[in-house]
Parts: structure tokens; sequence; C-alpha cells
């Protein structure tokens, strides 16, 4: 069985960084990885940067890592509001002022994504989608879209961030593949209703090793094209008070 952490979405919290490193780390998991947007909206970038680069995670670069990185002058988010729009201009202009060259380089360079391999099923871990660094893939995505954005970024498993809702979801893909999302909520900034800090926890295995870890997961299942040897996937969401 191989158990990964995700967690992505910080945006300089500190505070919430810390509880989830700290969860994980009780867990006994022992592979993380970081889907991105370490910056934006939250007080502390340079400190949330400071750790991340401490664990020595592979970290995917999320769109306000690359509007800061690039100094482009927007995050490339979306704001239904001229409100929105304003604050998001504000926690901009903050967040670029805060950090020094070096940390605007760190941010640039970060990893445009992850792939690897797990008994033969395809993973990707991106921030948006294997499409766009911000696109937003909601919960209600129509499954034949799903379906064919991970035809396009070659994938069985597609892990993401930038929504800050967690969810696992499986589909059929027309060629028979069970093909599985799982959006790893939002450490810093969740938009679920639910104020804690989020992480995800993928959990590879047999059938029996998945459902006993991961119960409550309806999504849990094989992976990948038909075939009585497909590895499992189950997903449990973390949730830390801080």
């Amino acid at each position: 069985m191989r158990r990964i952490a995700l967690y992505s979405d910080i945006h300089a919290n500190v505070p919430a960084l810390e509880a989830v490193l700290g969860d994980i780390a009780a867990s006994g998991i022992g592979e993380r990885y970081c889907l991105g947007d370490l910056v934006g909206y939250g007080p502390d970038p340079s400190a949330v940067i400071a750790v991340v680069r401490g664990t020595g995670d592979p970290v995917v670069k999320g769109n306000y890592d690359d509007g800061i990185g690039r100094r482009a002058g927007s995050c490339g988010c979306y704001y239904p509001t001229p409100e929105d729009k304003l604050i998001g201009a504000e926690s901009y202009a903050r967040t670029d002022a805060a950090l020094d060259e070096a940390e605007h380089e760190y941010l640039a360079t970060l990893l445009p994504e992850v792939r690897f391999e797990e008994a033969g099923a395809r993973v990707l871990l991106c921030h948006g989608s294997p499409r766009r660094i911000n696109e937003y893939l909601m919960p209600d995505r129509p499954d034949d879209n799903l379906a064919k954005l991970a035809d396009l970024g070659r994938a069985d498993v597609v892990c993401v961030g930038h929504i800050h809702v967690p969810y696992h979801r499986v589909l059929t893909a027309p060629d028979g593949r069970a093909v599985h999302y799982v959006s790893d909520g939002s450490v810093g900034k969740p938009k679920d209703g639910d104020p804690r800090a989020c992480w995800a926890e993928l959990v590879f295995g047999s059938k029996a090793e998945v459902n006993a870890t991961c119960e409550g997961d309806r999504a849990a299942g094989p992976v990948g094209a038909p075939g009585a040897e497909r590895v499992w996937l189950g997903a449990v969401f973390h949730r830390v008070a801080y």
C-alpha cells in the first residue's frame, strides 16, 4: 500500500501550514507533495516560502506563485465582483512588495507539474488542470470534459488544487478506463464552509487495503483500463484546527 499526502493553497497562512505539516507527520505518511499557491491573501508569504522550502517537498507552481514570480501584475484569479477585484489587486501588490528577489525567483522556477506511476496507473499532479494553471475544475464539472482533460494530460489519476474545495470523483472514459480526480482542498483559505485547514491522503493498494483505509469514500475503486490486477485508489480528507 502506498500513502501520499497532498496539500496546497496555503496562501501565506503560516499557522495553518504548520498545523497541516504536523498532522501529516503524525499520520506516518512520508511522501508529500505541495500543489501550489504558497502566497497571496495571507499575512506572511516569506515565512510560508521558508517553511515549504525547508520541507524538501516537491512543489507544483500555483497560479498565484506564477503571477508573483513573473511579476505579471496579476495572479490570474477569477474575481466575480468589483469589490473582489479591488481586494485581489491589493493582495497582489502587498504580496509582491513583501518578497525579495530570491523569493520571486523561487516562485518563478517551481515545477509546472509532477508525474509518477503506481502499478501502471499514470498519476498527474498539477495546480489548476492538465490544460491550464488557473482552470477551475469544480466538483460539478461534466464527466466527458474531465475525461478529455485526463486524455490531454495522459493521466489516469489527476490531482489538483486551486478551487479550495476537496473532492474525489471517478468516471469512465470513452476507452473504458476508470479515471480518478482528486482535489485536495486548501490549507490556508478553504471555500467549502469548513474553516479548518485541509489536506488529502491518497491511498493506492488492493481493494481490501483501500476499503479499510478509506472507509466512506464512495469514489474508491480501480484505476485505469479494465483488468483483474488493477490498483485501487481511495482518498481521505483530513481537517485540522489551528
